[in-house]
């Protein structure tokens, strides 16, 4: 039982660089009423850290949010920049942070990608298709925005950008 009391009091701190300098960015370079959207489990680290408004809270949970919550997950959709744009300003979101551990994990037919195409009606990259499932003409949204094409370019602009994180600020 000692051995359990040593670990106990060998308290360990958490860090995390990549996330540090996101939140130092936001902190540094947005107004504090400008809105951020994102994958929900980053946002309740975005709030804490910021104060900054968020558009889908992971914290609360009822019929509206769930479905602007579906909507704003289009950033991981095979949706053109127009329609996402459109989403997004929908909402009134400033910013838009895109996590590849999310946007490029491997396709197992359960990760957010996976989940957002399925609700699509569109077959997922593992390339299982299901009755009634189709095969999208669009690349996906958080993947290809990074090469800053003409058709993201007129609708987002890179402003931030680790080996984690990137985030874009939605034009006017």
């Amino acid at each position: 039982m000692s051995n359990v009391y040593n670990e106990l009091a060998d308290l360990k701190e958490f860090y995390d660089p990549d996330t540090v300098e996101l939140m130092q960015w936001i902190n540094g370079n947005t107004a504090p009423r400008e809105a951020f959207t994102g994958s929900m489990q980053l946002l309740a680290g975005v709030k804490l850290s910021t104060g900054r408004p968020l558009l889908n809270h992971p914290h609360y949970e009822d019929k509206v949010l769930r479905q602007r919550t579906k909507e704003l997950y289009q950033i991981y959709g095979r949706k053109s920049p127009k329609e996402v744009y459109n989403i997004l300003k929908k909402y009134d979101a400033t910013y838009v942070i895109l996590e590849d551990s999310i946007c490029l994990a491997p396709s197992n037919g359960c990760r957010t990608p996976d989940h957002i195409d399925i609700v699509n009606g569109q077959v997922p990259d593992n390339g299982i298709a299901q009755v009634g499932l189709v095969r999208s003409t669009n690349p996906r949204f958080c993947d290809d925005i990074r090469y800053n094409k003409s058709q993201y370019s007129k609708y987002f602009k890179p402003v931030f950008m680790n080996k984690t994180f990137r985030i874009y600020k939605l034009l006017h």
